[in-house]
């Protein structure tokens, strides 16, 4: 039965970033920005927060209120990844567990944004915090 249920759920995510590519590509030939260009840095020290001195973690990226993708990092790694613009929020979770561990956003960002999205530790058993800078 889960996979009768995820493949709807896969079919409908994939649909969405396919017609997000299309319009993306179409407003481009206009030539207005139609993303905006994110490297996320991962520096939570996970044995500060419970976790294995790596600290996996499976990131949740939502835009505007929707799960548009997931993202997998360890300790000291980066992504980079050119989105449209719209209000993200950044969703970390345990890798193994699948528990929320803290969340970044909401951000508004904009299209033809340039954005640096670190999260770090503030020290053994706090919360991380996460700064978002435009450059």
């Amino acid at each position: 039965m889960k996979v009768r249920l995820t493949i709807p759920i896969l079919i409908t995510l994939i649909l969405t970033l396919v017609f997000g590519v299309v319009s993306v590509l179409a407003a481009e030939e206009d030539g207005e920005p139609t993303t905006f260009f994110i490297s996320a840095y991962h520096y939570v020290k996970g044995d500060e927060i419970g976790l294995t001195r790596e600290a996996p973690v499976r990131i949740s990226v939502i835009k505007d209120g929707q799960l548009i993708a997931f993202l997998s990092l360890k300790y000291r790694q980066r992504a980079e990844a050119f989105l449209p613009g719209g209000v993200y929020e950044f969703v970390f979770n345990d890798a193994e567990t699948g528990a929320t561990l803290f969340t970044c956003g909401p951000y508004q960002i904009d299209n033809g944004d340039h954005i640096r999205m670190q999260a770090h530790e503030q020290g053994p058993g706090r919360v991380p915090k996460c700064y978002v800078r435009s450059r």
